[in-house]
């Protein structure tokens, strides 16, 4: 009899790597089921989460032929402003599994150990059993999923090392796909972005500001088709960097007509802003470090007119109203963290 009825591994496993391996290796040692939270559900496909949960799944299944059975799959969506959802979320899934009749006062463990600032997740289930996996192979425990990306998208000739041989098969296969060579080309966009915004002579990195609108009226919300690179393709709000000499609201005034020509007065905009905030997660963007401050801009309903009428300028390749049911089907469209700041405003 193991130790636990269940084991916890909570990852995005992008890819899945030969630490994560010896994670779960470990979980299994200790429970008799594993369940295995794969992050960043229902993300749009970009260089930081390439991978879908199914495609994570199969992988990581083919890694434990023999134990296969023992493991349990779920997947979870980021929510990078509100850790109580993400969390609650978890527990959902978790609960779903082991509350049964059969397990009424199961054993559950939660299995990881602190890597970094990105593993403060483990301390958010105070509910289980702590069991901390730590590596004796510097290799192993210095390994970086982020590294093993880069090399992969630069196709350097040691993308494979410290991969499991089953893991190493599935992203040869996965190069030969459509989506490789789109993603390999906005990788490339992004190094040389860092490298041209890059601060010379001083000891730290740039940080950018932007603006963002949420503009919503009737049961919509104004959207975009990005044009450019990063994201090209995907919806977000319209926005863009600070110029100088705006003020913060006057820029996401300028960047909301620019983009989408909305027949709306810019002083019409300016007094239907019902409130603002600042989105700071840090890795909100695979640009760099981006803090965007967001207008929630709400406009009167208009039976006579309807939606004011809208077209895609400058960045923008599109624009539109799209109907706020349908923010659930067109969640994986999504550029970096623009859903969630709909969400944030709208108490999503």
């Amino acid at each position: 009899m193991k130790k636990y009825d269940f084991g916890i591994v909570i990852g995005r496993f992008q890819p899945f790597h030969s630490a994560h391996q010896n994670l779960i290796r470990h979980s299994l040692s200790l429970a008799e089921k594993v369940i295995v939270i794969l992050g960043s559900a229902r993300s749009a496909s970009d260089v930081k989460n390439p991978f879908t949960p199914a495609m994570r799944e199969e992988i990581i299944r083919a890694c434990f032929p023999e134990d296969e059975k023992r493991l349990i799959f779920r997947a979870v969506r980021d929510y990078p402003y509100n850790d109580h959802v993400w969390t609650a979320e978890v527990q959902n899934l978790v609960g779903e599994i082991t509350e049964t009749d059969e397990n009424e006062s199961a054993r559950i463990a939660i299995v990881g150990f602190f890597k970094d600032r990105s593993s403060y997740y483990l301390n958010l289930f105070p509910q289980w059993q702590f069991e901390e996996f730590y590596s004796s192979d510097k290799k192993l425990l210095n390994l970086n999923a982020s590294n093993i990306r880069e090399k992969f998208f630069a196709e350097s000739p040691d993308w494979k090392e410290l991969l499991p041989p089953q893991v190493a098969t599935a992203l040869e296969v996965f190069r030969q796909t459509e989506d490789f060579p789109k993603l390999q080309k906005e990788f490339q966009y992004l190094q040389k972005y860092k490298a041209d915004t890059r601060f010379v002579g001083v000891p730290f990195e740039a940080t950018f500001i932007t603006t963002d609108a949420v503009v919503v009226q009737s049961g919509h919300v104004l959207v975009i088709r990005r044009g450019h690179q990063p994201g090209k393709g995907l919806l977000a709000l319209p926005g863009g960097f600070l110029a100088s000499g705006l003020t913060l609201e006057d820029n996401a005034i300028k960047e909301l007509k620019e983009e989408t020509q909305i027949k709306v007065a810019a002083q019409v905009l300016r007094g239907s802003i019902k409130s603002s905030h600042a989105f700071d997660y840090p890795e909100r963007s695979q640009r760099g470090r981006t803090v965007t401050f967001a207008y929630f801009i709400e406009l009167a309903p208009d039976l006579k007119d309807g939606l004011p009428k809208v077209k895609g300028g400058d960045d923008a390749a599109k624009a539109f109203w799209l109907p706020l049911s349908a923010l659930g089907e067109k969640e994986d469209e999504f550029f970096e963290d623009h859903l969630h700041l709909i969400k944030y405003f709208l108490g999503l």
